[in-house]
């Protein structure tokens, strides 16, 4: 009886063992595919973020260069070759000089945010969904590989049960009964 229920369970246990194979291999596939995906999209965002702050930084200097103009008196004053005559006409020109120099600094800073918080948002909106479908993924992915090496060894203990029931079922031919 025992080469009977060996053999029967090994095929069971066979059986049971190619198809986690089968479902393990479709599932690290598709794992594979989203974290290929995760990577991609993260990269992409980060090309996209790091080409909008060069254009950005492109168009904050060209409003501090081109607004932001100073007389050649003024940058003598800004250097510290204060001419007489000039200090006050200077004072007030370095003066509105700092002040647009804070408002295009102040515009910057807030569109930097923006900017940023943008790109999280994108980020949120696209990413965690595919990291959730990863993460799932992966759980399912451990727990049939844990589940294989159960069936593994389901396998081999039938199999061992077999071998053991065949040589407990070869007959008597010497008539001794025993």
């Amino acid at each position: 009886m025992g080469f009977l229920s060996g053999s029967y369970g090994k095929i069971m246990a066979g059986k049971l063992v190619r198809t986690l194979q089968n479902e393990l291999t479709s599932v690290t596939s598709r794992y594979n595919r989203v974290t290929k995906q995760v990577g991609d999209l993260e990269e992409m965002f980060q090309r996209a973020e790091r080409r909008e702050t060069s254009a950005m930084n492109l168009e904050m200097n060209g409003y501090r260069n081109g607004i932001l103009s100073i007389s050649p008196a003024t940058q003598a004053v800004m250097s510290g070759g204060y001419q007489a005559g000039l200090g006050q006409a200077a004072a007030q020109e370095l003066q509105q000089y700092q002040m647009g120099l804070y408002d295009v600094q102040s515009f910057y800073y807030a569109k930097q945010s923006a900017m940023a918080e943008y790109f999280d948002m994108m980020r949120e909106a696209q990413l965690e969904p595919l990291k959730a479908i990863q993460d799932t993924l992966e759980t399912r992915k451990d727990n049939l590989e844990s589940r294989l090496q159960l069936a593994k060894g389901q396998y081999e203990a039938k199999k061992k049960e077999e071998q053991d029931g065949a040589k407990n079922a070869v007959p008597d031919y010497t008539g001794s009964g025993s």
